[in-house]
């Protein structure tokens, strides 16, 4: 049985909403209502009764539900202690993601204090797609991944997330743009300006978070599966991109322009990781938050990011 389906079942049912629902989970209100129409066609019965506006689950639905959440929570229990017993197996990998594939000083240092503490360890950062940023982290497929919140709540359930530091926010343009030789911007001058397209399945609340504006234009260009592919977009004119000032440090591409943004609120880069990971790891990545902290407080002297207290 797809447990997406199931998954997509549970989240209607617990909000009587296949909106609400699509919202929580990341997805198109269309795409949840296929998914439970599939469910339905696998088990040959109706889960919702819509003969009425409000959605109500059918007798079968309500029986469903109960065997769905036993389904997924055996099936969460099963990954994380596969997962732990992959770590007690091979105790060398400790992997950290990230969205884009440049490191600056804040995660080199990360990687050096957890060297530090963990001199066995193999530490690695990895870059992941817009998609699957959170739920690397979630599904334990990672340790601890860098984000950058805010997200809804059911893609965060079950992480530690902890702030680092805040960045300006940049609109990064193609060189030839007209707006690329501006000293810096305004909301207002986003209103005509299509972003490039983000991967359906990418959180709701982070994509409206970036976006800017509720109603923004979207470009037609082909949604960027990551961080490079967006400013391959944006190089190639196929649209813009509202950034953390910190990509144009660690990421930048040629025939790409960075225009300062104007009465924008600060991007926070956090990391986070799952709260069922073995105290002495938990402890050691809160330890390296506290040291990244301090070093981004050492540095608020010479440095235009803002530092969260």
């Amino acid at each position: 049985m797809d447990l997406d389906r199931v998954t997509a079942f549970v989240a209607a049912a617990d909000r009587m909403s296949f909106t609400v629902a699509a919202e929580e989970l990341g997805l198109a209100q269309p795409s949840v209502s296929a998914r439970i129409r599939a469910l339905e066609n696998d088990l040959g019965v109706e889960l919702f009764s819509r003969r009425r506006r409000q959605v109500e689950l059918t007798q079968a639905g309500r029986e469903f539900l109960r065997h769905a959440r036993t389904m997924l929570a055996l099936t969460e229990r099963a990954v994380r202690d596969t997962r732990r017993a992959a770590g007690s197996a091979d105790p060398q990998r400790l992997t950290i993601t990230t969205l884009a594939a440049g490191i600056d000083e804040l995660k080199a240092g990360l990687v050096v204090s957890l060297d530090r503490e963990l001199p066995a360890a193999r530490v690695s950062l990895t870059a992941v797609p817009f998609v699957d940023h959170v739920s690397t982290v979630r599904r334990g497929v990672a340790q601890a991944g860098y984000l950058w919140p805010p997200y809804t709540r059911a893609a965060t359930a079950g992480l530690h997330v902890e702030p680092l530091r805040a960045y300006p926010r940049l609109l990064a343009v193609a060189a030839g743009h007209p707006l690329a030789d501006r000293r810096d911007l305004g909301v207002d001058d986003l209103a005509r300006e299509s972003q490039v397209a983000l991967p359906d399945g990418v959180d709701p609340v982070f994509v409206r978070t970036w976006r800017l504006l509720p109603h923004a234009p979207v470009s037609r260009a082909a949604p960027a599966a990551d961080v490079a592919a967006l400013l391959r977009t944006v190089a190639a004119g196929g649209g813009c991109a509202v950034v953390p000032a910190l990509l144009a440090r660690t990421a930048a591409l040629p025939g790409v322009a960075f225009v300062p943004l104007r009465g924008v609120p600060a991007a926070t880069l956090a990391l986070a990781w799952r709260r069922d990971l073995p105290a002495a790891l938990d402890a050691t990545l809160r330890r390296a938050v506290r040291d990244g902290r301090a070093a981004t407080s050492r540095d608020r002297d010479s440095s235009p990011d803002a530092v969260i207290p």
